[in-house]
């Protein structure tokens, strides 16, 4: 089985929180994000439409990415 990979949208995420020497742990604790949701998320397991914006918005990054 292949391994998941992050979608281009989960490395700029990984990119921003490495910018800003956070964890995504901590940033889901901070932002009341499920760490469950922000893993599908960055894998594109699901959409997660509501908190992929608020991730981008907060972050500063393009939702679109």
């Amino acid at each position: 089985m292949k391994p998941k990979e992050l979608t281009l949208f989960g490395i700029e995420v990984k990119k921003r929180l490495l910018e800003l020497r956070m964890s995504q742990k901590d940033f889901c604790k901070k932002h009341k994000i499920p760490e469950n949701r922000f893993s599908e998320i960055m894998y594109g397991t699901i959409p997660g439409k509501k908190y992929r914006d608020k991730i981008a918005k907060v972050l500063g990054i393009k939702e679109s990415a």
